[in-house]
């Protein structure tokens, strides 16, 4: 369903774009009052406690790591002291409580605090089933929180519970591979002992025996499953219940815990973190957890240091939104497999198209590419190679179309971080798509421009203004996106090596620019305005939407067309704070003939006049809108994300309505907290300190100048080198930064290369070490060059975590690499209608188009790609169509065969070994010896209930040694022991065409594998493949060790093959596993395969 109405306003969003282009004559803006601005307002006060100072002197050479290495041996840490809030009158709460700590997909949707454990709404992506994750009962007595002791840290939870003389402290966090664990530190306080019974009980985990109970459940519409296991120290399994027993003597103090585990076999590290936590001891479990979690902050997070603390305390807020509205669960098909903010995790909880630019702007200053790059691989994945579209893995919300400038932030993320030919190709493709598709999509009378008859799809729903003057269809301003991701485009593919894709999609650039400017200026009053397509009359009302193109340098920058910004000298019409979608004038226009809509303010509109504000002082230099107003717009925005300006309680509320000059408060706060729509870190980075990537190897700095004496930004990661800016000014004699001269100084790897004496705009070249200004001078006291610093097309990402990315997204990251599928002519034994063989080797595997077998009378399906010519090929990669949530019609096969054609016949090539071993949606991978071949195919054997579809199929001649097959064990095999009733029976599915059955309902039924043989000793990674009807699980026994329960949710029949991995410790050499179940039925065996 649609969820346009919100509770308590009509109110969407507001976004804008900046220019892609490098804008060589910079002004330098001095913090100078501007000459005619009439805006009235201060500056905000701020309240609350002091900000913590970092536990070591300044470095230029990471300062967070410093600050994580002073502190790494203990549990306390710096960025925990920054962000706690302590005590039970957080007004974040106010709409349901909030747990900080969270997992890669595993996080509170709401928490209780009244309930021991992790009570409340447990959500993996998004909430199960609204229910507790687990609850820990302790009796006799009732035992109360005493809110007062509470405190919430980003990495952990602690409060202390009493029950008479018996206290309870509580601390408990999620494990970034989203494991639940609960420390309890029982104390009793009396004169006499105290005897307590702990009952720890999950709805997702009921079954189950010894000192652990396991369950599967599945997550909202039905985008994975999971299996659970809880356990808890000196617990015991019975009934449905973990319980323990502890007896106190007076004074005495135990500690225990009790552990949850949402393992999803796509993130094999849920089931190690699990037993890992499992099996350490409290203290240990807590250290190891805040120490991973707070060594993330130095790993990836920017320092920045800037004079006003309260903006200091809200620059480290917003990098903790950013990682707290993150979700990477790696769900295979063609949802949620990328890393992406979602816009308001505790709310709407979707990667919504409008907002993701926003948050990308923020997310490339992390220092691990994943972030930013992971948002736009991930819309540019899920839009049908058109028009950018909410991520489907959450239909409900919003699921449209929206303004938005996903292609020209994606951009910038590129010339941050950089990377092969093919990332850029395939960001120019789907900015492509995007221009083009919008165009098609919203230009119904095709002069360039989108049209729009509805405020909901520029994201201001009733805020916006102008489709109140008349109903119909208006050309819009916000075409100026259309054009900002045409030039992304263009940059992108002159950066993959494509200049005529490069050209033409300058002309589309061209031709937007020029008919907004033609059809939307009105040129009797100097204002841009959005025109009514059916009079052809121009729209009076106006929202600041109508400034997008001044925002990505779209206007020409002559006296006519400045003459526009006149508006923002009166904050009767647009004023600083609040920061409102539309012009108020207009919106006192429109109440008055009877449309008052909405007038709500968000960061989304700050970051849209963020945007305009930093080209606008750039590009278009004017006496109506200055420094000043930018630096106003910096503490508004940031007040305005604290609770009346009070630094103890930071909350970005989805949006704000009902501002109060006279009290200075906000009367209304949505129910939606700790969100991000907006983004304003990137513009301390880039407008403050002044950073502007480039296409070049060179480094650019733009500062505004606002005043400030001193600024930092510490080791930002630019392409291949660490980068760091300081600001000293040597006006006032204090040296603000021990060790670093004063002046405006760029450090790379923690070396100094440049200083000068004032904060000017300037370029510097790291290959000679020269350094010029684009408007004002400096005296250029240091500078050197720096060997080896690399424009983004140079960089060469290699680490594992960016290759798997990319692959991913069909990105092959290899040097050298050639896909030898493109280009090839494809054909099947079935295609469905809507579908087509060729869409499988278009080179991209976005959602569609694809090829599918939906309506195939076969159980199994082929695939085939003719090469043209006999090729080496010892690598293929296979991109399966998953069609959940939409439908249940495309899932992954449930198994697959790789075969050539020799000349007289088709043959499974040797040695395949598949990655994943069991097939999933989206990316899979399979090595085997090599062949040489004109014709290679996939042979697919259909999942129960469903057709296989390919998005892409890739192949490859790698050369060198095929990978060493798994070792498998078929459970039919003649060495194995059958025990009591268990009885091999023949299955057309199995891989050796039988399994073993009636295993389980007691020890005496079991199946042993009796040679697993393997060649070192260690962990390894066991993948049990089975049949079953209906959720059951099955007990593992590895050399006569006490076995662990692996939960094994149906298959969809006794002949319909699936798979569960777990993790096991064997012996180099020959070694049993018994599979049985003592409490219940297992599954039918087919085999294991030990990697």
């Amino acid at each position: 369903m649609s969820n346009w109405n919100r509770p308590g306003a009509t109110w969407r969003k507001a976004v804008s774009a900046l220019s892609v282009t490098v804008v060589t004559g910079a002004l330098a803006v001095a913090a100078a009052g501007p000459a005619l601005a009439a805006q009235t307002i201060g500056y905000p006060t701020f309240t609350g406690p002091a900000v913590p100072a970092p536990p070591v002197g300044y470095t230029p050479a990471g300062m967070m790591q410093a600050i994580y290495d002073a502190e790494k041996s203990g549990t306390d840490f710096w960025v925990d002291r920054l962000l706690t809030r302590s005590g039970g009158s957080d007004p974040s709460d106010a709409d349901g409580g909030i747990l900080m700590t969270r997992g890669r997909a595993l996080f509170m949707k709401q928490h209780n605090p009244a309930v021991i454990g992790f009570g409340g709404r447990v959500a993996y992506w998004e909430s199960i089933s609204d229910a507790n994750a687990y609850a820990i009962a302790l009796s006799p007595g009732t035992f109360t929180e005493q809110a007062g002791q509470r405190r919430q840290a980003p990495s952990y939870w602690r409060s202390v519970y009493t029950s008479g003389s018996v206290q309870a402290t509580v601390t408990k966090f999620i494990t970034d591979n989203n494991v639940a664990v609960t420390n309890l530190a029982l104390t009793n306080n009396g004169s006499g002992p105290a005897t307590l019974t702990l009952r720890a009980t999950s709805p997702y985990a009921t079954g189950g025996s010894g000192a652990e109970l396991t369950g599967t459940t599945g997550v909202k519409n039905g985008l994975t499953t999971l299996t659970t296991r809880l356990a808890g120290d000196g617990f015991t399994a019975s009934g449905g219940a973990l319980t323990r027993s502890v007896t106190l003597g007076a004074g005495q103090s135990v500690q225990t815990k009790v552990v949850m585990g949402f393992l999803a076999d796509e993130i094999p590290a849920s089931a190690t973190d699990y037993t890992a936590y499992r099996d350490a001891t409290p203290d240990a479990a807590f250290a190891t957890h805040v120490r991973a979690y707070n060594k993330w902050w130095a790993d990836n997070v920017p320092y920045i240091d800037v004079p006003e603390p309260a903006i200091k305390k809200q620059i480290f807020y917003r990098w903790w939104l950013m990682r707290f509205n993150s979700l990477d669960a790696n769900i295979p098909g063609q949802t949620f497999q990328f890393p992406t903010s979602v816009e308001g995790a505790l709310g709407y909880n979707n990667a919504i198209a409008l907002t993701q630019p926003m948050h990308i702007d923020d997310l490339k200053y992390l220092r691990d590419p994943m972030y930013s790059y992971g948002d736009w691989l991930s819309v540019g994945q899920v839009s049908r190679g058109g028009r950018f579209v909410d991520n489907p893995g959450d239909p409900e919300n919003w699921s449209n179309s929206y303004t938005q400038y996903i292609a020209e932030a994606a951009w910038r993320s590129y010339q941050l971080h950089g990377g092969q030919p093919g990332i850029a190709g395939t960001l120019a493709h789907y900015a492509e798509g995007d221009a083009k598709g919008q165009l098609a999509t919203y230009d119904h009378d095709g002069n360039g421009i989108i049209e729009y008859d509805w405020g909901a799809l520029t994201g201001n729903d009733a805020d916006a203004v102008s489709f109140d003057w008349r109903s119909g269809n208006l050309d819009r301003a916000e075409g100026a996106y259309q054009y900002s991701g045409a030039m992304a485009a263009a940059q992108a593919y002159d950066a993959a090596g494509n200049p005529a894709k490069a050209a033409e999609m300058r002309a589309l650039a061209d031709r937007i620019r020029n008919a907004i400017v033609s059809v939307l200026w009105s040129p009797g009053d100097s204002l841009l305005k959005h025109r009514h397509v059916a009079t052809n009359a121009l729209d009076p009302w106006k929202e600041i939407n109508n400034y997008y193109p001044y925002a990505v340098g779209l206007m020409p920058a002559t006296d006519q067309y400045k003459q526009a910004l006149r508006l923002f000298a009166d904050p009767a019409e647009y004023p600083v704070f609040p920061f409102y979608t539309a012009n108020q004038k207009d919106k006192a226009a429109a109440a008055a003939a009877g449309h008052p809509g909405s007038n709500n303010f968000s960061t989304i509109n700050s970051t849209v006049q963020f945007r305009l504000f930093s080209s606008v002082l750039r590009n278009y230099p004017n006496q109506w809108i200055g420094a000043e107003d930018y630096k106003k717009l910096l503490y508004w925005n940031a007040w305005a994300q604290y609770v009346d300006g009070n630094t103890a309680w930071p909350d970005a509320n989805e949006f704000w309505a009902n501002w109060n000059p006279a009290t200075k408060h906000i009367d209304y706060r949505s129910w939606i907290h700790h969100n991000i729509l907006g983004s304003s870190n990137w513009t301390v980075i880039e407008d403050v300190a002044g950073l502007r990537p480039r296409n070049d190897a060179k480094v650019e700095l733009s500062p505004i100048g606002i005043g400030w004496p001193n600024f930092t930004v510490n080791n930002v990661r630019y392409r291949n080198s660490d980068l760091t800016i300081v600001w000293d000014d040597p006006s006032d004699g204090v040296v603000k930064y021990p060790g670093v001269p004063e002046g405006y100084s760029i450090y790379v790897n923690g070396s100094r290369a440049v200083t000068v004496d004032k904060l000017v705009p300037l370029v510097y070249d790291p290959a000679s070490g020269a350094v010029t200004f684009t408007g004002a001078t400096a005296t250029v006291g240091f500078h050197v060059a720096v060997p080896g610093m690399q424009a983004p097309s140079q960089v060469a990402h290699g680490d594992a975590g960016t290759v798997d990315l990319l692959a991913k997204a069909g990105v092959d990251l290899t040097p050298g690499s050639v896909n030898l599928a493109r280009g090839a002519t494809g054909s099947a034994s079935f295609t469905a209608s809507g579908t087509s063989t060729a869409a499988a080797v278009d080179g991209y595997p976005t959602n569609e188009p694809f090829w599918g077998a939906a309506g195939s009378p076969n159980s199994q399906d082929w695939y085939e790609l003719n090469l043209g010519a006999a090729r080496t090929v010892d690598e293929v990669r296979l991109y399966f169509k998953d069609s959940r949530p939409a439908s249940g019609t495309y899932r992954a096969p449930s198994s697959y065969q790789i075969q050539y054609y020799t000349g007289s016949a088709w043959a499974n090539v040797a040695g395949q070994v598949a990655t994943p071993a069991t097939p999933r949606g989206n990316y899979n991978r399979a090595r085997f010896t090599a062949v040489s071949t004109q014709r290679l195919r996939v042979l697919m054997t259909h999942a129960s209930g469903a057709k296989t579809g390919l998005t892409e199929v890739q192949a490859y001649g790698r050369g060198g040694t095929p990978p060493p097959a798994g070792v498998t064990v078929e459970a039919e095999a003649s060495g194995n022991t059958l025990a009591g009733q268990a009885a091999v029976r023949s299955s057309a599915a199995a891989s050796g065409g039988a399994v073993v059955g009636y295993v389980g309902n007691g020890a005496g039924n079991y199946l042993q594998l009796n040679n697993v043989s393997v060649a070192t000793a260690g962990d390894h990674r066991i993948t049990l493949y089975y049949a079953s009807g209906d959720a059951r699980s099955v007990q593992v026994g590895v050399n006569g060790a006490a076995p662990v329960t692996a939960a094994t949710p149906g298959t969809g029949g006794f002949d319909t093959i699936g798979s569960v991995t777990l993790t096991a410790a064997l012996a180099a050499g020959a070694n049993t596993i018994r599979l049985g179940n003592t409490t219940g039925w297992a599954p039918d065996l087919d085999r294991i395969v030990v990697d």
